[in-house]
């Protein structure tokens, strides 16, 4: 498989064709053919308890069903913030028609149909658009038809072709299930379609499919008499917004942290993707006349803002439409808009998508926050970008059941809290072609794969034939990852393969047994950096040899040798989450605060220890006493495997406050809880309130840490 022949590459070719056939027939999600046993099946959840599902008015025509948890809905690391969710629904109602917008996570079946029933007669839905099925989400779907069908409604259907197939295969395994189609209209969706509400010609959709490797059925949805964009997964945050507030209440300051940290676990390993999909809408923020007040709901009468911002909007537009297309590299074209008149509006912009609110599938609806959040996100994504030019690290998956998915989503978080960019594919719709591109700009690999009845998915196969064919690609550092139900031979396979052909593994491989836990998904972002770290080192290796006077210099910069004499007191920061702990040398610490009581803690991006310091999360300082530090410094100043204690070989005892670690031989300890983060470059300042503490040994003084260079502790 090393050698490189025209014949391994035209097999490999018709296996990904024959592959992509397959998943074409049975939908988008690879199904295992082997009979489960006992032991294979996966264990019970314990179902999630979701608070409510509440209806909010968004403009005369459109309201939120929102569902709120204020608990961890799931372990996926999109989660990990812990400030709840919220999974909204979106209900269009005009003369003739009303359309229903997504459905929610199963936690909310229950609730959101009888909420649905209430807010409007389901005998009179008309419409039913789908941006995203979550396979999690089609349990919903599913009671929503059969409610649907027994009041005698038969709607119009429409989704990408992806989601389709995804809905035809899970209901064509269900035989009491499969009925619930009938009689539905299904619409495949396209970009430029136009989806027409009622009988008054200015109420339509316009859809703009917007896909990403973790979301290949992606779309958006812009309804012109709001100005309201249903983005779907873009500008989400996962975050329970209070009761009775529909909109962003409390703006950028409430919410930046919660739209920034999904951004960078979901859209960020698929930054090109991302920033695809906003060139495509080309969004152009317009206020609403009118703020919203506490329920989201805008005064009686109040209109979208007059004849002077849209003229204005549609003269600033149309002067630099030719600057930001000769920038981009493309040609501008007027974006093809609805024939209906948009209130309020003089002519609509010859390019771009005027935007007053953004309606995506969790957190608030976005009001006051739309020309930040636009701005920020194209940031963000370009910011990713410039990343990937500098070095960028591939990561190869296929997922059966979303397991795997959900561990290639964690290891290429970690991978770009590192600072290294990310490419990150799913095997199940990128062609052959991207992967051998991918691998061929690619400065370190990583490839996942389920389990499915002892081996590995078609397309995991002929990818990593695809990549032991690249010569080149032996030198770049690697690994391994997968989800199985018994004894996760793909793993093995995929480890073995690449072992015995001379690759080097950055990382041990990572096998995780059915559903991914805190502390599994902790492993895996603890091994992206790990291997982002492996892609720095080649890199700063190769710019040594390539200019070794030019580097010295840098090193012996004087400010960083000055700043270097700065000392700060020798502690030890540890945090706990489920089953996740972490524990992390600290000398950057202070003071920051006499009532309350608080301090800041400096702590590095990539550090495995920055997930457990979210806002809301709790951890414990101990400060190191003098003659100790040494010994310390041993135990925790050195490299650790993914998923390891650190903590090992330290008596520690829990916490009475937050419950994580206290160092035994600490002479102080304060447990802790985030207040606020500040983004410092490569760093992240912490300021937490102290909830307590108690001072060990009064004899013995803290120890200080001392350096010569400021460019590393």
């Amino acid at each position: 498989p090393g050698i490189h022949s025209g014949s391994d590459e035209c097999r490999a070719r018709s296996a990904w064709r024959m592959a992509s056939r397959n998943l074409t027939q049975r939908g988008p999600a690879v199904v295992a053919t082997a009979t489960a046993t006992p032991s294979q099946v996966a264990p019970t959840e314990e179902p999630v308890q979701v608070d409510s599902v509440k209806l909010y008015s968004l403009s005369p025509a459109v309201q939120v069903l929102r569902g709120l948890c204020s608990t961890k809905l799931r372990t996926e690391v999109e989660y990990m913030l812990k400030h709840g969710s919220s999974d909204n629904s979106y209900i269009i109602s005009v003369p003739g028609a009303v359309m229903l917008v997504d459905v929610p996570y199963e936690a909310y079946s229950d609730k959101f149909v009888a909420a649905l029933a209430e807010a409007t007669p389901l005998s009179g839905l008309t419409h039913i658009l789908i941006t995203h099925l979550d396979p999690k989400s089609i349990p919903t779907l599913e009671l929503l038809l059969a409610r649907l069908k027994a009041a005698g409604s038969q709607p119009i259907l429409t989704l990408s072709n992806p989601a389709l197939r995804l809905l035809q295969s899970t209901l064509e395994d269900k035989p009491e299930r499969k009925a619930l189609l009938s009689g539905i209209t299904l619409n495949s969706a396209r970009t430029g379609q136009h989806v027409s509400l009622g009988t008054d010609p200015t109420h339509v959709l316009e859809l703009e499919l917007t896909p990403t490797p973790r979301w290949p059925d992606l779309m958006t949805a812009y309804y012109p008499p709001a100005r309201i964009l249903f983005s779907s997964k873009f500008f989400s945050c996962h975050t329970a917004p209070p009761e009775g507030q529909a909109m962003d209440v409390g703006g950028w300051a409430r919410y930046a942290e919660d739209w920034r940290y999904f951004h960078d676990c979901m859209l960020a390993p698929s930054a090109r993707q991302a920033l695809a999909a906003l060139d495509k809408l080309d969004l152009l923020p317009v206020p609403l006349a009118g703020a919203p007040d506490s329920s989201g709901a805008r005064p009686a009468g109040s209109q979208p803002a007059g004849k002077f911002i849209s003229k204005l909007a549609t003269v600033v537009r149309d002067d630099f439409a030719w600057l930001r297309a000769l920038l981009s590299g493309r040609k501008s074209k007027p974006r093809t808009s609805s024939s209906a008149p948009v209130p309020d509006m003089t002519q609509a912009p010859s390019d771009g998508l005027q935007v007053s609110i953004l309606a995506p599938m969790h957190g608030p609806a976005v009001g006051s926050s739309v020309a930040q959040l636009v701005r920020e996100y194209r940031g963000w994504t370009t910011e990713q970008i410039k990343a990937s030019d500098v070095a960028n690290v591939t990561v190869l998956y296929a997922s059966a059941y979303g397991n795997t998915a959900a561990l290639a989503q964690a290891i290429s978080r970690g991978v770009t809290k590192a600072g290294v960019g990310v490419n990150t594919l799913n095997l199940e719709v990128a062609s052959l072609d991207e992967v051998v591109n991918a691998i061929q700009k690619a400065d370190g690999f990583i490839i996942g794969s389920p389990t499915l009845g002892g081996h590995m998915p078609t397309q995991v196969t002929v990818a990593l034939g695809a990549v032991m064919r690249q010569q080149e690609a032996k030198a770049l550092p690697c690994g391994v990852f997968g989800s199985f139900g018994w004894s996760g031979e793909a793993v093995d396979q995929l480890e073995k393969r690449l072992r015995d052909a001379g690759f080097g593994f950055a990382f041990p491989a990572v096998r995780v047994k059915f559903k991914p836990t805190s502390k599994d998904l902790m492993a895996c972002e603890d091994s992206g950096r790990d291997l982002a770290l492996a892609v720095k080192r080649r890199s700063r290796a190769r710019q040594a040899a390539a200019a070794p006077g030019v580097y010295a210099a840098a090193v012996g910069n004087t400010a960083q040798l000055a700043a270097g004499r700065i000392v700060g007191s020798l502690a030890v920061v540890t945090a706990m989450e489920e089953d996740a702990s972490a524990a992390m040398l600290a000398s950057w610490v202070s003071q920051a605060s006499f009532e309350p009581p608080g301090l800041t803690v400096a702590v590095k991006k990539d550090r495995a220890m920055q997930p457990l310091m979210q806002v809301g999360s709790q951890f414990v300082i101990s400060t190191v006493p003098e003659k100790q530090e040494r010994m310390i410094m041993r135990s925790l100043a050195r490299s650790f495997a993914p998923g390891d204690d650190r903590l090992a070989g330290l008596e520690t005892i829990p916490g009475e406050i937050t419950g994580a670690p206290v160092l035994k031989l600490a002479n102080a300890y304060m447990e802790c809880t985030v207040v606020s983060r500040m983004e410092a470059g490569d760093h992240w300042i912490v300021y937490a309130s102290v909830l307590g503490g108690a001072v060990l040994d009064e004899a013995a003084p803290t120890a200080v840490h001392h350096r010569k260079v400021a460019n590393h502790y």
